[in-house]
């Protein structure tokens, strides 16, 4: 087998996420031994092998599942393989390729307890920008390669785009590196939920891009920060992160309301999520969205959205109902009544027109409906 590259580590967590962790082990060592194989006919016939590839372990690995995104913690899946792999992989040095002429190789020393593969990524993608648009270097250093990890730029992304005369940058950070530092859900929930762009949002090719560019995510980091605080019991330093997101994103979400992994919101404009709001695991929802109450009433009141939900632009979900698993709410409708799992609804008010299309509606972000 050809040495390591970052991008093998990559293909082996992609495909080996969307295994039952029992079976990684195993599956690992035989795309290890077929790339050894490989790497054996190549040298033999100065051919890749027909099935496994050049040598590399991403040629012996298969592509990844449709479903990846059910299953975005990666560190677990990467840490199983590295395993299988062996010392030669887990402790050892790996090199990391980059692409063009002249262009020098370097090594990282990676262990298994510090892999994070999308940080990787994200700091070649950055290096790869500034190559291609040195005016961005300084915007992508302070953003991105001047942080030891995933965790430290969010935190600094979150006290710049957040400070104002009312309060600080420093504060702000101080607050977010708390946040990061206390809960390590905080960073994994943030990894889902920039795979869930990456995988949902055509027009985003890269990982460094939401965390630069898209508001959306960066909205939805800097909710997780508030609610991270609100069940501190600093509840009034939540509500000035959300009004500080509000005011700066145009996303309003409570920093009582609970929001899964993997949520995707695209374009990200006047989105409002209301205090008893809850939305489960990889979600997709566009602009314009409304989970809200119905009146003045107290108490629990607002939407219950399950896992692999669809939302389409201008939606408006009102009261203490239930959107059931993998269904798909059609742009512009009004929902009033629970939705059955796996349906599609449209209208106002909305009512069932058909099943949800596919088993992961949120993941296709398939919202054409047959017939209508």
């Amino acid at each position: 087998m050809r040495a390591l590259i970052v991008d093998d580590l990559l293909a082996l967590a992609d495909a080996l996420a969307g295994l039952p962790a029992a079976d990684r082990v195993a599956a690992a060592r035989r795309w290890r031994a077929q790339a050894r194989a490989a790497d054996a006919h190549r040298r033999r016939t100065g051919r890749a092998h027909p099935d496994w590839g050049d040598g590399t372990l991403r040629g012996a690995t298969p592509p990844a599942p449709p479903g990846r995104a059910a299953d975005p913690d990666w560190r677990a899946a990467l840490v199983a393989g590295l395993c299988a792999l062996g010392p030669a992989a887990g402790s050892a040095y790996i090199s990391r390729r980059t692409v063009g002429g002249g262009r020098q190789m370097a090594e990282i020393k990676a262990r298994v307890a510090s892999v994070d593969p999308a940080w990787m990524r994200i700091c070649d993608e950055a290096n790869d920008a500034i190559r291609n648009e040195p005016l961005l270097g300084g915007l992508i250093h302070s953003s991105l390669l001047h942080h030891p990890t995933m965790e430290r730029a969010l935190a600094y992304r979150f006290s710049l785009k957040l400070a104002s005369g009312e309060m600080s940058e420093q504060i702000l950070r101080e607050i977010a590196d708390e946040a990061y530092a206390s809960d390590p859900d905080l960073g994994q929930a943030a990894r889902a939920d920039l795979v869930a762009v990456v995988d949902r949002d055509p027009a985003c090719h890269r990982y460094l891009q939401p965390i630069l560019f898209f508001k959306g995510y960066q909205a939805v980091q800097a909710y997780r920060v508030g609610h991270w605080l609100w069940r501190q019991g600093r509840t009034d330093l939540a509500y000035f992160v959300q009004m500080r997101v509000s005011e700066v994103f145009g996303v309003d979400i409570h920093p009582a309301a609970r929001i899964g992994r993997g949520l995707m919101i695209d374009h990200a404009h006047s989105i409002v999520i209301g205090e008893t709001a809850v939305v489960g695991d990889n979600v997709s929802m566009l602009h314009s969205v409304t989970l809200g109450g119905t009146g003045k009433e107290d108490g629990d009141r607002h939407p219950k959205i399950g896992n692999g939900v669809l939302i389409g632009a201008g939606t408006k979900v009102l009261g203490n109902i239930r959107v059931g698993n993998c269904s798909r709410i059609a742009a512009g409708s009004v929902v009033l009544a629970d939705v059955p799992p796996c349906t599609t609804v449209a209208g106002v008010p909305a009512r069932v027109v058909g099943e949800a299309g596919c088993s992961q509606p949120a993941v296709m972000m398939d919202q054409v409906i047959p017939g209508g």
